[in-house]
C-alpha cells in the first residue's frame, strides 16, 4: 500500500474527512479536513526528495486557505524517522505517520525536534527560571550541574534557544518536573510567505491580468493541479485556476482534481483555456478565454461559474 493511502486511512480512522490524488511533483497529495481544521500534507517515503519549490507552494496555500501544511514521511537518507519526533524541510513540519496518529487519536503532541546533530526540544523557559530560583540555584551552580555554560542557560531561560535531549532530561530529573514544550506542528512558520504571481508563460500572463483587471490578486502555484490561485480578499472568495492551450487528457485530469479540491476547501474551481467551449468537468467550469475577456468584475464571475455548474450538474 501506497503511504499516501496509509496516512489517508489514519485519518479516516480518526475522523477526518480526506480527498487523496496522484499529481506528479505535486506539492501535496492529501487534503483532509476535521471541524475547523484543514491540512495539505504531502507525503514522501523519503522527505529527502521534499524540494524548495514544493515548499513554497505549500506555504502559499497554507496561507491562502488558513490551512496547515504537513510533510508525513519514514525516512531520511537511509535512516527511519522516529515517531514523536518533528523534522524540518524548507519550513514544512516533517512527522511518521506514527507521530501524526498520536496528535489527533490520542491528543500528543511530538516534543522533540530533530535537527543537525541530534535532537532537541523547546523548554518552557519561564518555568525553568522559577523552578531554578524556588530552588535557590545560581545559574552558573545550575549549568554546571547539567553541562552547559552560564549563556546557554540564560538563553534557555529567554526562550531563545533549543536544548539538547540529553540536557533537557537532566534538567527535569533535577527538578523533577516536566518543562519540555511541545511542539506546535499546525502552526506553521508563514511569516516571510510571497503570494506573488510570476506568470510562467503568455497564456498565463494574459490570463492573470484579467483577473487583476476584474479585482483579483492572482497568487502563482508551481506544482500543483492548478496555475494559479485568485483571490478577493473583501468576499474571502478563492478561485483555483487551472490554465491550458487546449483541452487535453491531462486538463481533464487536472479538473477533476480540482473539483475534489474544491469541495474541501470551501472554493470555487474553474480551467481557463485558449479555444474550447464552455463545458463542466466534475462541478469545474471550463472556459474559454474571451469568456473571461468580456467579464466585468469578480462577481460576475462567480455568477458565470455557478450557472454553469448547476446547469451541467445532470451531467
Amino acid at each position: 500500500m501506497e503511504l499516501a493511502a496509509i496516512v489517508e486511512k489514519i485519518l479516516n480512522r480518526i475522523g477526518f474527512r480526506t480527498a487523496r490524488f496522484t499529481f506528479r511533483g505535486g506539492c501535496f497529495d492529501l487534503v483532509a479536513t476535521r471541524q475547523l481544521l484543514l491540512l495539505f500534507i504531502k507525503t514522501l517515503t523519503n522527505i529527502d526528495k521534499f524540494t524548495e519549490d514544493q515548499a513554497e507552494d505549500l506555504k502559499k496555500l497554507a496561507k491562502l486557505f488558513q490551512a496547515s501544511p504537513l510533510l508525513v514521511g519514514l525516512r531520511t537518507k537511509n535512516i527511519e524517522l522516529e515517531d514523536g519526533v518533528v523534522y524540518e524541510r524548507f519550513g514544512i513540519y516533517a512527522i511518521t505517520p506514527g507521530t501524526l496518529y498520536s496528535l489527533f487519536a490520542e491528543g500528543e503532541p511530538p516534543m522533540i525536534v530533530a535537527e543537525r546533530g541530534g535532537f532537541y526540544v523547546k523548554i518552557d523557559g519561564e518555568k525553568l527560571k522559577e523552578l531554578r530560583e524556588k530552588y535557590g540555584y545560581t545559574l552558573a551552580e545550575l549549568a554546571s550541574y547539567v553541562g552547559v555554560s552560564r549563556k546557554s542557560l540564560q538563553r534557555y531561560e529567554k526562550g531563545e534557544a533549543l536544548v539538547s535531549l540529553d540536557v533537557a532530561i537532566r534538567l527535569e530529573e533535577i527538578f523533577d518536573e516536566p518543562i519540555a514544550k511541545p511542539v506546535d506542528i499546525l502552526r506553521a512558520k508563514l511569516e516571510g510567505v510571497e503570494l506573488t504571481s510570476q506568470p510562467e508563460n503568455e497564456l498565463e500572463k494574459e490570463v492573470f491580468e484579467r483577473l487583476h483587471r476584474i479585482g483579483m490578486n492572482v497568487v502563482k502555484i508551481k506544482r500543483a493541479p492548478f496555475n494559479a490561485v485568485g483571490k478577493e480578499e473583501e468576499e474571502k472568495i478563492r478561485v483555483l485556476t487551472g490554465i491550458d492551450e487546449k483541452k487535453t487528457e491531462t486538463t481533464v485530469r487536472r479538473a477533476r482534481i480540482v473539483g475534489q479540491i474544491t469541495e474541501f476547501v470551501g472554493t470555487e474551481g474553474m480551467f481557463v483555456l485558449k479555444k474550447t467551449k464552455a463545458e463542466v468537468v466534475s462541478h469545474v467550469p471550463i472556459l474559454p478565454k474571451k469568456v473571461l475577456e468580456e467579464v466585468r468584475d469578480v462577481d460576475e464571475l462567480i455568477e458565470i461559474i455557478k450557472e454553469l455548474r448547476s446547469s451541467k450538474s445532470h451531467h
